[in-house]
């Protein structure tokens, strides 16, 4: 961090990893984390943290126990370990979409990441588990291997809801024979957001 004229701040960010800009996220606020490893494998220390306004910070348990299944259920069926050695999630209020799958940086509505046994009812938790799933398999799917073009959002969303379903009712084709309107590509992350109540 370089300190500039006037009080003005400057960073420098150097991504040793090729990425299309979409996948790219930069978070800034006052927050919080609660902060956890998961060892992979192969034995490497991956820190995981959430990144909540203060007060949110106690409902995080479960998200950060659900990205933990997700990454182990990753290694045991597809032998995917995590590439990195640290995992960010984000949970803001105000966060215009319902998540986005950036690498290293998923970030979420406090809808689809906060939950208390006093508020929380089995389907909100069951929510979390699949939402933070979900995202968390994009790190192979669109983020190490992402489309050419919009076009194949179908690839990079059917397959993951494949993935995160586990051949279940939800999982549908990765290449559909037609569509409306491109909103109809996001159909399995849509579908996650509309089970999240």
């Amino acid at each position: 961090m370089l300190l500039l004229q006037g009080g003005k701040h400057c960073a420098v960010w150097e991504d040793p990893f090729k990425k299309p800009s979409y996948l790219f996220a930069l978070v800034a606020g006052q927050l919080q984390s609660k902060d956890d490893t998961f060892i992979t494998r192969s034995g490497r220390n991956v820190s995981l943290r959430i990144w909540t306004p203060a007060e949110d910070v106690p409902k995080t348990a479960h998200a950060m126990c659900s990205l933990k299944e997700a990454m182990k259920w990753d290694e045991d069926v597809f032998g995917l370990e995590y590439d990195l050695d640290l995992f960010n999630i984000v949970a803001v209020p105000d966060f215009n979409m319902g998540a986005m799958e950036n690498k290293s940086l998923n970030i979420f509505n406090s809808k689809l990441v906060l939950a208390s046994p006093e508020t929380a009812s089995d389907a909100d938790y069951a929510a979390i588990l699949g939402v933070i799933g979900h995202d968390y398999f994009h790190n192979w799917i669109s983020n190490r291997v992402t489309c050419r073009d919009w076009f194949q959002l179908s690839l990079k969303e059917g397959l993951t809801v494949f993935r995160d379903q586990d051949s279940g009712p939800e999982a549908h084709p990765v290449r559909p024979h037609s569509y409306i309107k491109m909103d109809n590509f996001y159909a399995g992350k849509f579908t996650h957001l509309s089970n999240s109540g």
